[in-house]
This record gives C-alpha cells, structure tokens and sequence, in this order.
C-alpha cells in the first residue's frame, strides 16, 4: 500500500525521520525514568504522579480552573516565542532571535514555577530559599530583561507587557501585605490575588503572540525584500 501511495504521488513518503524519531523518544523516556527514580528514592507514589491531580484529590474538575488556564497561557507564549526564535535564527538583526528565545525561557521558567509551585514549596522546602529571595531573584532577572532588550521592546506595543507586569507585581502585594491588613474578607482574598495574576498572565502571552508576529513578519519581509533588490543585479 505504501509503494503504491509512492508511485500515485511520484514522491517517497518517510513515515517519520530518525532524528524526530530520538528527539521524541529520548526526552519522553527520560521523564518516565525520572517519575520511577522519584518514586523509588522519595517515597512519592507512582498514581500520585501519573494520574489527573482532581482524581487524586476527589475534588470537582473545575478546581483551580483559574490557575490551569494560566498556566496553558505561560506554554502558549513560551511555545510560541521559541517557534519563533528557531525560524529566526541566522536572520539579522541577531537581537531578534535572543530576544524570542529569552522571552521564551523566561516564559517557561514561569510555566515550570506556576505548575510545580517551586517558589512557594520546592525552594524552601528542598533548596532552603526563601520565597522573598526567589521573587527578589525573578524581579532582578526581570529588570535585566527588560535592560538588555529595551531597544527592542520599545519598538513594539510595549504597553501590554508593562500591564501585565503590574497585574502580576499587584498580585504579589496583594498576597504579601493586603492579606495581612485586609484578611477578614475571606474569600474574596483569593479574587483579587489570584484575579490580578490571571489578568498579568493574559497581557503576558497577548504581549508576546502578537509581538512575535510582528517580529517575524518584519524581519521575514525585510529579507525577503532585500533578496529580492539583489537579485536583477545578480543575474546580470
């Protein structure tokens, strides 16, 4: 059957080329292997982490909807950035292409952060580090960030990054001082916290999708444009 889909097309088919074959398999095996070397030398059980956290739990499947769908933000942005880095990369300005792929690394950290809780549990209960000292070390990162690529950054609709960053600096006063001012609100607590982060995170990747688009298309069009001004001179 697949001979005879070779000749109808006149092309030859490669169901799925080595590398993408190993660059598939390798990660993904080496994630199973650290879920069993996890299980085995911390005691942590292997359904705890492999099954759905609301089975686990026995808790509604909307728990932490909030939460879930901003963490699917923090990926779209640091997928989307690093899709662009690598279709960049080679093109000038060579900016360009570090600045998708810091914003990419930078979102993932993020992602990694928001879903394994690492400055809130894994720092101070497996590395000893405070939550202030790893927000303190993420707002230097942050401020350098925007240092290095300020020239960049200026050129595009900066305004959406800035509001994210402020929904998401708003979020952590609100859990570090409000809450101990304002407590007795309860519930409500948790709205204008987590309501402030969700709203940080949604400027976040709206900043970066449409910044990446620009950016491809611009650097793209410049080239392509620029290829094709050489061109008549080249063939004559």
């Amino acid at each position: 059957m697949l001979s005879g889909i070779q000749k109808g097309f006149g092309v030859r088919v490669k169901i799925i080329s080595t590398k993408q074959l190993f660059i598939t398999l390798i990660p993904s095996t080496l994630v199973l292997l650290g879920a069993m070397a996890t299980s085995i030398f911390f005691q942590v059980s292997m359904p705890s982490m492999t099954r759905d956290v609301t089975a686990i739990a026995n808790i509604h499947p909307l728990s932490g909807v909030l939460s879930n769908l901003g963490m699917v933000l923090w990926c779209v942005s640091a997928a989307v950035c690093g899709f662009a880095a690598i279709i960049l990369r080679g093109f000038k300005p060579i900016g360009t292409f570090w600045f998708l792929l810091c914003s990419s690394l930078l979102s993932a950290y993020l992602l990694v952060d928001d879903l394994f809780l690492i400055h809130e549990v894994l720092s101070p209960c497996y590395l000893g580090l405070c939550e202030e000292f790893v927000f303190s070390a993420l707002g230097i990162v942050l401020i350098g960030y925007i240092i290095v690529f300020r020239r960049i950054i200026m050129q595009t609709h900066f305004g959406a990054l800035f509001l994210s960053l402020g929904f998401l600096a708003a979020s952590a006063v609100i859990d570090v001082i409000v809450e101990l001012l304002f407590g007795h609100i309860g519930q409500w607590m948790f709205f204008f916290e987590d309501g402030a982060k969700w709203l940080g995170i949604a400027f976040w990747c709206s900043y970066f999708l449409h910044t990446s688009y620009h950016l491809l298309v611009n650097t793209l069009g410049i080239n392509r444009n620029a290829v094709q001004a050489e061109a008549p001179s080249s063939s004559g």
